[in-house]
């Protein structure tokens, strides 16, 4: 009886799911239309002046796989054509591998049309193959490949099934194997086609001695490696530490929406699925707009906190697009993710709510600086300095961090930042002290005592302090105070000097 393969349901520790090989049947032809081709023309890809792949449209239209252009161009005059490019064929070929990433630490190719996943060991977290694979799937077609998608026990016999589109080993044509790949002459094939051998189950129901004699040890190890009797070892991908993507189009683009419905949405999402692979968020990114002559347009995009979603770079890109000139034809757009960070997803509230009032202003600000420009938006950061009006400074956008504070002199002040001392501190605290006359003010709390050597007021006079008591204040006109004498004032003392006034309480 010949050995038979079935694709079937199996518990997590079957073999028979340990390794997920995706076919992209369309590959030559999903390149062109990546970069503009309208998918509802007329569409071939020649190799050797002979049509190798089509659309739909152009299969409707009665256009045959080998038969020559002229002979196409007879069936349909709307016809457009596209040389086939094995080399971008291979560089979408990894930029997907490199998304796939996400579902397997060993992710190889295999030329010229495959990706193959081992997926024993993410089973558990992601569950059985059937969900694995309609995930990729989706993933796939999110970034315009149709795929096929097969798993079995070796990734030889992953990749026979996928290309053949069965269920069964049994039934897999021979001319889907790519056997000129695995070192089989075009001879030997010709040579069993003769003898009726079309199938990979009539070839396997054959003695392998006398197969190996006839035919060569290359077909014998095949199907060896195919059957898992000898090992497969598998050449990875590594991940990427740098993302940069360039999409070149048949037709220039002057359009910024066309711009924003097409290349660049193509380009954000590879990068989405590039920082989830990773477990990273965007921090800042720099979009190229490149004409047929000269220095391409950059436009940097920077964001509070990391991103993910093509969504939202997509949203804040939209935005810096408006405020510049491109050139008049755009033939190439690029995406460089020139900074990244660690990811930390939103955790979940009570009842199951992720919603986080830092994303929202970190998204507010983004917007904000986007429109208004850079320098529109600070946040306060403190310092270590006992002086007030020095303990904190205003970085751009929303700190992405809680970086250690610069050390002052140990001589003058010890280690804690005025901001962090007890106490209230006001929300209006002014640049420079201003006086105000100790009549003025009613004491309700204090004193808080700030050492600093050398701390200097600002007023009539320079007053060099090495000290200064802080008061929460009562002004004779209502507002909360937050003041401070000198060390020549006591807080008994009525006289109209002395007393300066640092800042307001909500």
């Amino acid at each position: 009886m010949p050995t038979q393969h079935t694709l079937s349901r199996h518990s997590t520790d079957s073999p028979e799911h340990k390794w997920l090989a995706l076919h992209f049947p369309t590959l030559p032809l999903d390149i062109f239309q990546s970069q503009g081709a309208p998918n509802g023309q007329v569409q071939v890809v020649i190799q050797e002046q002979r049509v190798c792949h089509m659309n739909e449209a152009a299969a409707a239209a009665g256009i045959l796989p080998g038969c020559t252009l002229a002979t196409a161009y007879s069936i349909s005059s709307e016809l457009t054509y596209f040389e086939r490019n094995p080399d971008q064929e291979q560089e979408h070929l990894a930029d997907l591998a490199q998304a796939l990433y996400r579902y397997s630490s060993v992710v190889s190719l295999e030329a010229p049309d495959c990706i193959v996943l081992e997926i024993r060991g993410s089973l558990m977290l992601l569950g059985n193959a059937d969900v694995i694979a309609q995930d990729a799937l989706a993933l796939c077609a999110d970034m315009n490949h149709q795929a096929i998608a097969r798993s079995a026990q070796t990734p030889q016999a992953a990749i026979a099934l996928a290309r053949a589109h069965t269920s069964r080993l049994f039934d897999v044509p021979l001319h889907v194997l790519e056997l000129l790949n695995q070192g089989f002459s075009q001879r030997n094939l010709e040579r069993l086609s003769n003898m009726g051998i079309y199938t990979l189950g009539q070839l396997i129901q054959l003695p392998r001695a006398g197969l190996g004699k006839r035919f060569g040890q290359q077909l014998t190890q095949y199907l060896g490696r195919l059957q898992g009797e000898l090992p497969d070892p598998r050449l990875s991908i590594r991940p990427q530490t740098r993302f940069f993507r360039q999409q070149h189009l048949l037709k220039p683009i002057s359009n910024k929406d066309v711009l924003l419905r097409g290349p660049m949405p193509y380009l954000a999402k590879q990068l989405e699925y590039w920082l989830i692979a990773h477990q990273h968020g965007c921090i800042t990114l720099c979009w190229q707009f490149a004409p047929f002559k000269g220095e391409p347009t950059k436009l940097p995009i920077r964001f509070g906190n990391g991103k993910q979603r093509h969504q939202d770079i997509l949203k804040l890109s939209a935005l810096k697009l408006e405020q510049i000139d491109l050139p008049t034809e755009v033939l190439t757009v690029g995406l460089d993710m020139t900074l990244s960070r660690s990811w930390i997803s939103n955790n979940q509230d009570l009842f199951g709510s992720t919603a986080s009032a830092t994303m929202a202003v970190s998204e507010l600000v983004d917007e904000l600086s986007a429109r208004l420009g850079a320098g529109a938006c600070y946040s306060i950061r403190s310092q270590a300095q006992h002086s007030p009006e020095q303990a904190w400074r205003g970085p751009r956008g929303i700190p992405h961090e809680n970086t250690p504070a610069i050390a002052s002199d140990p001589a003058a002040t010890n280690s804690r930042s005025a901001g962090l001392l007890p106490g209230k501190r006001p929300i209006w605290l002014f640049h420079q002290p201003q006086p105000v006359p100790g009549n003025h003010l009613t004491l309700l709390q204090g004193p808080e005592r700030l050492s600093e050597s050398n701390l200097k007021v600002r007023s009539s006079t320079l007053v060099t302090a090495p000290y200064r008591d802080y008061y929460v204040a009562r002004h004779r006109q209502g507002a909360l105070c937050w003041v401070f004498t000198s060390p020549q004032t006591t807080p008994t003392q009525t006289q109209q000097g002395g007393w300066y006034l640092h800042g307001y309480f909500a």
